[in-house]
C-alpha cells in the first residue's frame, strides 16, 4: 500500500492527527475580505520544506479566506504532505482583481510536483466565477485547482463551486483518487467541467457528485487506467472521452471504465468525441451499470465534433476500437437514444453491447439509434434495435 494511502487511513481514524499547524499563524485574517494569499503560501512553504515526519497545513473551520492565486511548488521533504480545508476558501470575484502573468491570468490554486499529498477535510472552494462567464475563455484563468506533475495524491470530501471555468485539472500525473467531491456551478456556466484528466495514470473518481455547465468529467489525450465509478452527474454534459485530434494531432487513450453512474438531465451520457483529421487510438474502454433520467444523447460516439455538418472531407480519423456498453437503461429526452457516429476511413471496431434498455422520456413518442460505420456485436436485450454491424 502507498504511504499516502496508509497515512490517510490513519488520519481518518484520528483526526486531530491531520489539523496540523493552522494558517492562522502565519498572518491569515479569515474575514472573506483581507487577502490571505501570503499566509497559504507561508503555511505551504513551511510544511514542505520542515524535517518532521509529516508536515501540514490546516485551514479552520469557521473561517472565510479571501485568496488570490497560489502557487504549492514540491517536490517537499516531506511525505506525504496534509492540507485540511475546514474552512471557506474564496477566490477574487471582481477578474480585475486577480493576478496576471506575462501572457496571462495566473490560476487560482497550483500543486506542483508534489509527491505524496491528501488533501481532505469538510471545507468549501468557492471560485465566485460569475464575472468570468461573460468572458471569452481564452481570457479566463483556467481551473479552479490544478495538480500538475504530481504523484500519490489523494482529494476527499471537499465542495467547490462557481469556478471560472474547470474546476479540477490532473494532468501529467500520476496515482490521484478522489472521493466524496462535490462541485457545483449553474447549468449555464460555461466550460465548467467537473474534472478533467490529461496525460495522466492510475486516476481514479469515486462517491462524488457533479452539476456543471460542462462535463462532468472529461477525459483527454494521453490517458490511461482511469475509472469513474458511483458518480451523479447532472446537470452537465455527461461523461466525456474527448475531444481528442484537434488539428490534426496523435492521441493515445485506453482502459477507461466508467461504472455505476447515475446522469440526471444531462445533454450527454457516455460519450466519445473526436475531430476528424486526428490519428492515433482510444481502446479499451467501458460503460458499465448506467443510469440516465431525462438525457439527450445517452449514448453518443462523435467523430465529427467540432465541424458537422459542415466538415472538411479527410484521410485520417482517430481509430475507436473495443469499446463495451453494459447494462445501461434508462430514458431519453431526443428519438435518437442511441447515436454512434464513426468515421468511413477508420470505422469504430469491436464495439459490443449487452443488456441495454433505453425508453423515450416525457414528450417523446418512441426511441431509435442510429451507426455510421460501427463494427461490432451485441449480447442480451437491446432497446432500441442495435444497428451495429455484426
Amino acid at each position: 500500500m502507498d504511504l499516502v494511502l496508509i497515512v490517510f487511513t490513519a488520519v481518518s481514524g484520528f483526526p486531530w492527527l491531520s489539523y496540523g499547524e493552522s494558517v492562522m499563524k502565519y498572518g491569515a485574517i479569515g474575514d472573506g475580505i483581507s487577502d490571505d494569499t501570503s499566509a497559504f503560501q507561508k503555511a505551504w512553504d513551511s510544511a514542505c520544506n520542515e524535517s518532521s515526519k509529516m508536515g501540514s497545513v490546516y485551514v479552520p473551520e469557521g473561517k472565510a479566506f479571501l485568496l488570490n492565486s497560489l502557487h504549492f511548488r514540491g517536490p517537499c521533504k516531506l511525505k506525504p504532505l496534509l492540507f485540511t480545508m475546514d474552512g471557506e476558501m474564496k477566490a477574487q470575484s471582481d477578474p480585475n482583481k486577480w493576478q496576471k502573468g506575462e501572457n496571462r491570468i495566473i490560476p487560482w490554486l497550483i500543486f506542483d510536483r508534489v509527491e505524496g499529498l491528501v488533501i481532505s477535510g469538510r471545507g468549501l472552494l468557492d471560485g465566485q466565477g460569475k464575472g468570468w462567464w461573460d468572458i471569452h475563455c481564452r481570457d479566463h484563468p483556467g481551473p479552479m485547482m490544478i495538480f500538475s506533475n504530481c504523484r500519490n495524491v489523494i482529494l476527499k470530501s471537499l465542495r467547490f463551486r462557481n469556478s471560472a471555468q474547470s474546476h479540477v485539472l490532473v494532468m501529467g500525473s500520476q496515482k490521484v483518487h478522489m472521493e466524496d467531491i462535490k462541485i457545483k456551478s449553474p447549468e449555464v456556466s460555461p466550460n465548467t467541467d467537473g474534472v478533467h484528466i490529461t496525460s495522466s495514470s492510475a486516476v481514479s473518481i469515486t462517491h462524488s457528485d457533479f452539476a456543471t455547465g460542462d462535463d462532468c468529467v472529461s477525459i483527454g489525450d494521453q490517458v490511461h487506467n482511469l475509472s469513474v465509478t458511483f458518480v451523479n452527474c447532472g446537470p452537465g454534459h455527461g461523461v466525456s472521452v474527448g475531444s481528442l485530434g484537434k488539428g490534426g494531432t496523435e492521441v493515445a487513450v485506453e482502459d477507461i471504465r466508467v461504472a455505476h453512474v447515475n446522469f440526471t438531465g444531462t445533454t450527454n451520457g457516455a460519450r466519445i468525441k473526436t475531430w476528424p483529421g486526428g490519428t492515433g487510438y482510444v481502446r479499451g474502454i467501458e460503460f458499465f451499470d448506467i443510469r440516465f433520467t431525462s438525457v439527450k444523447n445517452p449514448i453518443i460516439i462523435d467523430q465529427f465534433y467540432g465541424c458537422a455538418p459542415n466538415c472538411v472531407q479527410t484521410e485520417k480519423a482517430v481509430h475507436i476500437e473495443k469499446v463495451k456498453y453494459m447494462k445501461m437503461s434508462g430514458t431519453s429526452r431526443t428519438e435518437v437514444a442511441m447515436k454512434l457516429e464513426c468515421s468511413g476511413k477508420n470505422a469504430c471496431s469491436k464495439v459490443f453491447m449487452r443488456d441495454i434498455d433505453l425508453s423515450p422520456a416525457n414528450g417523446i413518442d418512441s426511441v431509435t439509434s442510429l451507426c455510421s460505420f460501427v463494427q461490432g456485436s451485441t449480447q442480451g436485450t437491446i432497446r432500441p434495435s442495435s444497428c451495429i454491424i455484426q
